[in-house]
């Protein structure tokens, strides 16, 4: 090791000693975020989840923010931390159920915190993991996250808050089907971006995020109808069996922008799957203008 280094390290380490900053009575204050990843088999939804945190000597307060499916929650949370053993633990709250298909009426999980602290030159991190009781371990599994403090005090769901407040307040909502959406669909441009020919008549399409998951939602429609309301685009796929309408010269489907979360435009990538073929797109909508596909079918 270079002279130079060794004395850096062993400055720090003396700054260490001489500094325990887990003896501080606000070392949790602060931001933390991270993704919640479900501790079972199969195919599960995950979460997008962010502590805002206030400590005062051992007891810990604040609120869990996250994201599930279309959905952001916000969840109170207090608990305890031991400074000696680094060791937080969250009491009981509600956390939706990694296996509910709607957020309207899903299932939620008693689920408690269990994480451990850790520090080093980059910065603060906490492991762990929520967890339910014994009785309904098989039925919640643990959900683990490894959340990283934040060296700001700007929260990343912020935006996304006011955005889901601002569709509270202006989208109306008849059965599942967003009548706000449709009107502001018909009123929006498309941008006809690409044309594809088929032969099925009966096609597949998925819809996933194709850059970083910054909450941004989108609708979907075929032939001006909305057959998928507000979702917001994640890893896992925005699923649509479609049948294709012969008697029209061709058709549409559309990808509305509910809003363009953190990082505009709406971006994601589309995969057509027509019998054995497949294509990959990429759309692009925001709040000007509508990325739309126009499908062909050929017919012999």
């Amino acid at each position: 090791m270079n002279p130079s280094w060794k004395f850096v390290s062993l400055l720090f380490f003396t700054w260490l000693l001489a500094n325990p900053i887990f003896a501080q009575d606000n070392v949790l204050t602060g931001l933390w975020y991270s993704s919640g990843t479900v501790n079972s088999e199969g195919t599960t939804n995950n979460y997008m989840g962010e502590l805002n945190l206030k400590q005062s000597g051992k007891q810990v307060k604040g609120t869990f923010d996250y994201y599930f499916r279309d959905s952001l929650f916000t969840m109170e949370v207090e608990g305890n931390f031991d400074h000696d053993t680094r060791y937080l633990v969250l009491k009981p709250f509600p956390i939706m159920l990694h296996s509910s298909y709607s957020t309207k009426i899903g299932v939620e999980c008693s689920m408690r915190g269990e994480f451990i602290v850790r520090f080093s030159r980059l910065g603060m991190y906490m492991g762990g993991k929520f967890v339910a009781d014994e009785k309904y371990r098989y039925t919640c599994p643990d959900i683990s996250f490894d959340f990283s403090k934040s060296t700001d005090n700007v929260s990343i769901f912020a935006e996304a808050k006011k955005a889901q407040e601002a569709a509270k307040a202006d989208t109306l909502f008849n059965d599942e089907t967003s009548q706000y959406t449709v009107k502001a669909f018909v009123n929006r441009p498309k941008d006809y971006f690409k044309e594809i020919w088929v032969q099925s008549r009966e096609i597949t399409l998925e819809i996933v995020d194709n850059g970083a998951i910054d909450y941004d939602s989108v609708s979907l429609f075929v032939n001006n109808k909305i057959v998928v309301k507000k979702t917001m685009l994640s890893r896992l796929p925005i699923k649509l069996v479609l049948q294709l309408n012969d008697s029209l010269p061709f058709n549409e489907v559309s990808m509305f922008a509910n809003n363009v979360g953190l990082i505009p435009p709406n971006t994601a990538t589309l995969t057509l799957t027509d019998g054995d073929n497949k294509t990959e797109l990429e759309l692009n909508s925001d709040l000007n203008r509508t990325a739309t596909l126009k499908l062909y079918r050929r017919r012999f």
